[in-house]
């Protein structure tokens, strides 16, 4: 059973093969202009959490390494374990640079004096703090006077050897790695460097590791590429250093050019985990009466909801689908676009949702919700339809709710008055009423909603 989708495959020799979300032309364009800058250069791929950032930081990762350009993928979220960050960064630069300085004794002997400067850097300042922390706490009153001069001595000593000692690491790092980036003829080369995930990391790691490497994105021949989501990373840095702070300046001290990730195409998406779920398999075997017209009725209303959605928001929406899916026998009406309206409903306005899962309440609150949820002349049916299923589900618990609205319709039908459009929509809503409620079988709403409750036992992360 199938309730999570896996990282997309990239194979080398078609790196598009499964781009779902036409991303190439974004590829391209960025690989091509990323190819021609000047270095050094921090470059960053903005776009909301859960749109697709991995994938096309991956696809473009790969697509400068097939042009023979020397890349490295760092993902921060997956390192963000590490006491320090950039013990990580430089041990994911270690294994990325080992393929291209493999044998070369010249560049080894190299990277590994940069090597040695960074591991200088790692934490050379916590001895430093903790002493000037402790002699915040120390009762000054009780020292006397000498071993008080002594300890501030001391202490200044450590501040200017600490200072000197990283500034000398810090040089000594960037004329290694521009050693190891030099080609065969002298010619000074270039690697680009791409930072995955720095959103999904904790908000102290992910300012720890932009601080810890900016002396890094400086150096001739390094391209950064970091993706990340700007408002989320700007939460974080007012997270560490106050409300009041200016994280949008603050970001920008790191980054050069920004580029926003284009919106995707999602119907191609919703496709692709429809068949990853393996609710395409369900619904193929779905073949009496009206379950037949479940999957196309399932495709149509995930299409309608989700092009506001980001894409990791639309794969919950289909997981939460498949759990749905487990709990109806193949010769039950799924309600497909029922299904998906309570999801939604349930996700953002949850009020309501709980209101209207209570036996005795009426429909009133969730059908003013339509619009908002199913936007769109183009979508009126969908909204007529979803309107005729509500007040054939609350026919039996709240009876007197559902006559009062099929007799208001039923007057705006046959009323002199109403235009034509009301006349229509008003029909159409008491057809859905009559084909659902037809030989007493009417939309078994209490067991819709304990398969959507049964939800909130599982946790979508």
């Amino acid at each position: 059973m199938k309730l999570k989708n896996t990282y997309l495959e990239i194979p080398e020799d078609d790196i598009f093969l499964n781009d779902r979300l036409k991303r190439k032309k974004s590829v391209d364009n960025l690989g091509g202009l990323l190819e021609k800058v000047s270095s050094p250069l921090v470059f960053s791929v903005n776009a909301p959490w859960g749109a697709g950032k991995t994938t096309f930081m991956r696809m473009l990762h790969s697509s400068l390494a097939i042009s023979e350009a020397k890349s490295i993928y760092f993902s921060a979220w997956e390192t963000d374990f590490a006491v320090d960050p950039l013990l990580a960064f430089i041990g994911e630069m270690n294994a990325g640079l080992s393929i291209y300085i493999d044998g070369d004794r010249e560049k080894s002997k190299a990277w590994a004096k940069a090597k040695a400067a960074g591991t200088h850097l790692m934490r050379r300042s916590i001895p430093v703090g903790v002493k000037l922390a402790t002699a915040g706490l120390l009762d000054m009153d009780k020292i006397i006077e000498d071993e008080t001069s002594k300890l501030t001595e001391a202490l200044a000593k450590d501040v200017i050897d600490a200072y000197s000692k990283n500034k000398q690491a810090i040089s000594i790092f960037k004329e290694n790695v521009a050693k190891v980036l030099k080609g065969e003829d002298g010619a000074l080369g270039r690697m680009y460097i791409f930072v995955d995930e720095l959103d999904r990391c904790r908000p102290t790691y992910a300012i720890e590791l932009l601080e810890r490497i900016k002396h890094l994105l400086d150096i001739e021949g390094l391209v950064f590429i970091l993706a990340l989501d700007k408002q989320q990373l700007a939460h974080s840095v007012r997270a560490v250093y106050g409300a009041d702070f200016d994280a949008v300046g603050y970001l920008k001290r790191f980054i050069d050019v920004e580029f926003t990730l284009p919106s995707a195409d999602t119907n191609s998406f919703v496709d692709d985990l429809l068949a990853k779920f393996e609710l395409d398999k369900y619904f193929a075997s779905r073949k009496a009466g009206d379950t037949i017209h479940d999957k196309d009725s399932l495709l149509g209303m995930l299409r309608t909801v989700t092009h506001r959605m980001s894409l990791r928001n639309i794969e919950q929406l289909v997981a939460k689908v498949k759990l749905v899916s487990l709990a109806v026998k193949v010769n039950q009406y799924f309600y497909p676009e029922f299904v998906i309206f309570l999801l939604v409903v349930k996700e953002k306005y949850n009020d309501i949702y709980m209101e209207f899962s209570q036996e005795k309440s009426n429909g009133a609150d969730l059908t003013t919700l339509l619009v908002e949820v199913i936007p769109g002349d183009e979508l009126l049916w969908t909204r007529q339809y979803l309107a005729g299923v509500i007040i054939s589900g609350k026919m039996r618990a709240a009876r007197s709710w559902s006559e009062d609205r099929i007799k208001a319709l039923k007057e705006i039908y046959n009323s002199p008055q109403a235009t034509e459009h009301q006349k229509n929509d008003a029909g159409r809503i008491l057809d859905v009423v009559d084909q659902t409620t037809k030989m007493g079988r009417g939309v078994p709403l209490q067991q819709i909603l304990e398969r959507i409750d049964m939800l909130s036992d599982f946790e979508f992360n």
